[in-house]
């Protein structure tokens, strides 16, 4: 999907059982998974114009468009959102061992406004995503999302190093996939997902999310039930915003 005007927003969802997390039946991984092609726009481009050249230039090197790393030169630009991945069923057997729930941590940080108890000392504006979060979630008969510590812990590490590094992408120069990062963290799923965006103020990236199927879809999927939201000021948006969804 395409947004316009001073947003970006990108998301991925891949499902699958942790008997296939080598991503052996993954057909979506280009063949050498360190070709990255960068992008590079300014002025005012069309969606349509920029999910076509993306797809062009896939095509002409020979990679996925998820490895085609547009940097905004300034101007108002639109931005390609890449396709979310085909899901991976679970194998029926062994079933996944689902992460070990943990208490509440205590006393819980206070930010200001205070979190609510087991909402993992989220500040104000993570605090408000989450909630508009579960808003969505709750008004459809779904079950609202906890903040998972850890998950929390690994948006927030996201979100910083797409600022410190100048990319908006799921792939980190730094940390790889954001299941690479969740392995790495000790993190156990059975399926997760990654929505990222870029905005001037939590209602405006939310609104956005929404505005999109892949993350939407992301938001309101019924096999999530953790959330890790980090919010860091910086780049060129103003904000940017990471949402790690595990069963």
């Amino acid at each position: 999907m395409i947004k316009t005007g001073k947003h970006l927003v990108l998301s991925l969802l891949v499902m699958f059982a942790v008997a296939m997390l080598a991503f052996a039946a993954a057909p979506v991984e280009p063949a050498a998974a360190s070709t990255k092609v960068t992008l590079s726009v300014s002025g005012n481009v069309t969606p349509d114009y920029l999910n076509k050249i993306v797809n062009q230039i896939a095509a002409k090197y020979g990679v996925n468009p998820d490895d085609v790393i547009i940097k905004n030169a300034g101007g108002t630009t639109g931005n390609y959102c890449p396709s979310t991945p085909s899901q991976a069923k679970p194998a029926p057997a062994p079933t996944p061992n689902p992460v070990d729930p943990k208490p509440a941590p205590a006393p819980t940080p206070t930010p200001t406004p205070a979190p609510s108890p087991g909402q993992a000392g989220l500040t104000a504006d993570e605090q408000e995503m989450l909630d508009l979060v579960n808003q969505e979630r709750t008004s459809r008969g779904l079950a609202a999302l906890v903040a998972d510590p850890d998950l929390v812990r690994v948006a927030r590490l996201k979100a910083q190093d797409m600022i410190d590094n100048g990319y908006f992408s799921h792939t980190s120069p730094t940390y790889g996939s954001p299941f690479d990062m969740m392995k790495a963290e000790g993190i156990k799923y059975g399926y997760a997902g990654e929505n990222l965006a870029g905005a001037s103020s939590v209602e405006s990236a939310h609104q956005n999310l929404m505005n999109s199927s892949g993350h939407r879809a992301n938001i309101l999927n019924t096999n999530f039930k953790k959330v890790g939201i980090g919010v860091v000021n910086g780049g060129p948006y103003g904000k940017m915003f990471v949402q790690e969804f595990t069963d």
